[in-house]
Formats: C-alpha cells, structure tokens, sequence
C-alpha cells in the first residue's frame, strides 16, 4: 500500500536522549496538573519530578497512542492502556538512569552541552544557531537557559551511560567458544503442526449436526459466537484503483496543480498505467502502473477515499488534492459489500464445536498423521510427504540444527529435545519425533554437508550479527539489573494526590 495510506502502527522507544526535550514543546495539554503548595509531584532520590515533566511525557505518549490507533483516544482508553501509569515508570526509570549516570562520572563538558544545543533546528535560523531565538523559545514555554541547559546535561549523562552499557565487553575466548558450539550443526528436514489444528479434519455427520443444533442452549451459544465474531465476518465494499500522485511538499502548488490538470487531459483508462510509470510522484505505485490493490472504506485519507468509493468504475476523478498532493484516481474494480447473516454460519460454528469435543479422534488423528510422516522420511518418499502437507496444511521446510541456536526455521527445541538429537553417530540419518503437549516437531537429521564459499560468507554475516545480538540483549539485561537494583536502593515518592485523575 502507498505511502499516503493510513498509518495504524508507528514504531516506538522510550527516548532518554533530547529530542524529548524539544518535542515536547510540540504538544498542547490533553490533562491538567494540581501543583498544590510545591513545584514537584514527586521524587526520585533527590531528583524531583516537576509537574511540566510528567505533564510533556503524558502528552507524548498521548500522541503515539493516538497515531498507533488513528485517531482521539477516549478517557477510558487512557485507563485502560494505563497511560498515567507507564508515564510515570518512564520518569522514574528516567531518573534512575540519570542517577546512575551521575554516580559513574559521565559529565559532559560545557562544550559538548553547547554543542548539542546548536544541533537543534528549534533554535536555528536560516539554518544557523541563534541566540534571540534560543531565548524565546525557552521564554515561550516558560523555561530559563540554566533549567533548560540542566537537562541537556541529564540527557547527555544519559546517552553517555548508554553508550557504555552497549559496548558491552564480550571476551575472544567466550566468542570462540560459543562458535564452536554453533558448529556442531546438522541438515534438518522439519514438519510441524499443532494438535488443534487437525480439528477440522476430524468428520461431522449430519445426524451428530442435527441432534446439536435440536437442543435450545446450543442454538444461544452459537448465535453468541456469531454476535462475538461478525465484525469480522462482514465483508465491507472494496474497489481496486490505480492513482498518479504530484506531491507537494516543497514546491511551487499552483506549478504542481497546473501539471496534474495537464496529465488529466491526456490520460485514458487504456493508458493509465503507462502514465502512471512515468509520472507519478508515489514509490510504492512506480513501474506499477500505479496500483493500489483493493481496499475497503477508510483505509486512505478521507479525501482520496470519498472519491475513489463515488466514481463509477472504469473512469478517471478529476484532479483531488490530499495532504500528500494532487491524485487522478482510476477505479478499475468494485466489489459489494456483503453482511453476514447467523444462517449462513450456524452449521459452520456446530461443527467447530463438535469437532473441539472430539478429544479422542483428535488425539488418534494425531498419532495416526505422526506415524505416516516419520514413514515418509525414513523411506525418503518425497511424494507421500508432500501428499500428508497438503492434505493436513502441515508446515515443513529444509533447514539446519545447531547447538546454540537451535532450528533455523525458529520453531522451539527443549534442552532434551537437543540432547536427543545430537545423540548417537551424527554422521548417520535418523528421525526424531517431539511431542510438546500442544503440537508435533519431526526431524530427519543427517551430517551438515560442506558449504560454498558463498554459504560461508553468509555464515559469517550471520555470526557477526548474532554476536551483535547477544551483546544488545546482555547490555539489556545489564540495564535491567541496573534499574532494579537501584528502583531497591532509592526511596521513589510519588504525591498521587497532585494529579488531577
């Protein structure tokens, strides 16, 4: 889909470096604060929480809630995804952080303060610092250049701290060690599934149906499963258009309006797709033609989606301007929309029911497609496999085992399930068969055959990047440890009371 979609999801870290600083400036006021007889709502040690701080950490977390959900979020949302709660572990651990930073010495020098400070566009000019500029931003969210510049130190003890948690030291000989580990590896043919899974394919027959559906309490359970799921079921009205995009941002609009009213003239359902390759401004829809796929009401801006679902198919809207510039839409498909009705599922839903109680077929089932796959391999019958994936839509794939990581496909090995692999002559194919209480794991193992220089290469990228990894999660654990065991040694207070609920 287009950059100019709907965005639902949005990436999220809780920042410890300036940038929360200055980005708070950008929020306005979603909850007020009671500051009482003092200035602090809390305190961390001897770092006070100020009332502006826990207010500009609500805010943003306001703002990624709102974008990850499209929209306002209700006050009862706000309860729910306890929105005042994690504001304010974020400030505590915040000025844990700050604290521990302060007791290792990592004090940046007043040149590096400054430093930083000049980065922030918020404070240039033509793309020059400017100190007017500095003085009345600070002046304009009521804070002097001392407070300000404290917490541009706090937030430099921070990035320092982290830094030094992420280098985290890992020694030649451990690393060597865990890759000797790694490649005691072997070739692995996989097949997984889950038990509930073969429910459906355990039989129904029309006499157990009608005898279930007879009994009044299983018609009420049924229709609560309907009601229960029929959001889902409803199937909305789609099209399936094609667009060419002029993007705005950053030019002369009249210009831009001028040249898509030009296209518009020129442009035929017959050659909107070649058109599309050579103008359109939209990456997703270039060497495309432009395509949209299908999509249902409310997926794009408001202003593209009321004109793509009010055009008769086969024809081109004249130019519309969204946020993101100037659209010619071509509507090539429209597919009605469809509401689920409780007949056309009931039967469905009794025999899911009825297929859930059937405990005992499910668990001979289970043996009966168990001991046909390890069969299979065992006798190297390529087609009986692929004949028991498809009939169950079982998951297998070819990959590899090794000490350390386990599966490459990530599917889950216990210590014991390891142990009994890597039992026995490696050099010799065998078949192994794990039963987790929830689903089935077969391998059929055999020695690692030797990889090409280009395998080799790949490993080493792999290994490096693991290294990485593994670094990145000590270094997390590290912090973890670290805040816990000072969130033990540091009276934290919070006057609850100040905060308006």
């Amino acid at each position: 889909m287009s950059e100019f979609t709907k965005n639902k999801t949005a990436s999220f870290f809780v920042t410890l470096l300036i940038g929360f600083i200055i980005l708070s400036f950008m929020f306005t006021g979603y909850q007020s604060l009671q500051q009482g007889t003092g200035n602090t709502i809390g305190k961390v040690g001897d770092l006070p929480i100020k009332p502006e701080e826990y207010q500009q950490e609500y805010n943003r977390q306001i703002e990624f809630f709102k974008q990850m959900m499209g929209g306002e979020i209700t006050a009862k949302q706000i309860e729910q995804m306890g929105i005042k709660q994690s504001t304010l572990k974020n400030i505590v651990q915040r000025k844990l952080m700050i604290k521990f930073a302060t007791d290792l010495g990592t004090f940046p020098s007043e040149q590096e303060v400054a430093a930083e400070i000049k980065t922030l566009t918020y404070f240039q000019t033509n793309g020059q610092f400017d100190k007017d500029r500095y003085k009345a931003v600070l002046a304009a969210n009521r804070l002097t250049p001392k407070e300000f510049e404290d917490d541009v130190i706090n937030q430099l003890k921070l990035k320092n701290s982290q830094g030094l948690l992420q280098n985290f030291p890992l020694s030649k000989n451990y690393l060597s060690d865990l890759q000797k580990i790694r490649n005691e590896k072997l070739n692995a043919e996989i097949v997984q599934f889950s038990k509930s899974g073969l429910r459906n394919f355990v039989e129904v027959s029309k006499e157990e149906l009608n005898k279930f559906l007879a009994v009044n309490t299983n018609a009420i359970r049924l229709q609560s499963m309907f009601n229960e799921r029929k959001a889902s079921l409803d199937k909305p009205e789609e099209v399936k258009a094609r667009h060419i995009l002029l993007t705005t941002q950053g030019k002369d609009e009249a210009k831009v309006k001028a040249e898509i009213e030009k296209i518009a003239k020129e442009v035929t359902p017959g050659n909107f797709a070649k058109m599309a390759d050579k103008f359109t401004e939209d990456p997703s829809g270039k060497g495309k033609g432009g395509d949209l796929g299908s999509f249902g009401k409310g997926r794009m801006v408001p202003e593209f989606d009321k004109v793509a679902f009010s055009i008769p198919t086969k024809t081109i809207s004249s130019p519309i301007k969204t946020q993101f510039g100037y659209h010619l839409i071509l509507v090539e498909q429209r597919t009605a929309g469809h509401e689920a009705s409780f007949s056309e599922y009931k039967e469905k839903f009794a025999t899911e029911l009825l297929q859930k109680d059937k405990v005992e077929e499910i668990k001979k089932l289970t043996q009966e497609i168990s001991d046909k796959i390890k069969k299979a391999l065992e006798a190297n019958n390529e087609s009986e496999l692929k004949s028991l994936v498809a009939k169950y839509k079982l998951q297998y794939s070819k990959g590899s085992v090794n000490r350390l990581d386990g599966l490459s496909n990530g599917a889950n090995l216990t210590a014991d399930n390891m142990k009994d692999l890597f039992a026995g002559d490696l050099s010799k194919s065998k078949v192994n068969l794990f039963d987790d209480g929830s689903g089935i794991i077969i391998l059929k193992t055999a020695a690692a055959t030797s990889a090409n220089a280009s395998a080799d290469l790949n490993e080493q990228a792999k290994i490096a990047t693991d290294n990485a990894g593994l670094k990145n999660a000590l270094s997390r654990k590290m912090m973890e440890s670290i805040l816990k065991k000072l969130e033990e040694d540091t009276k934290i207070k919070i006057y609850s009371n100040m905060l308006q609920e």
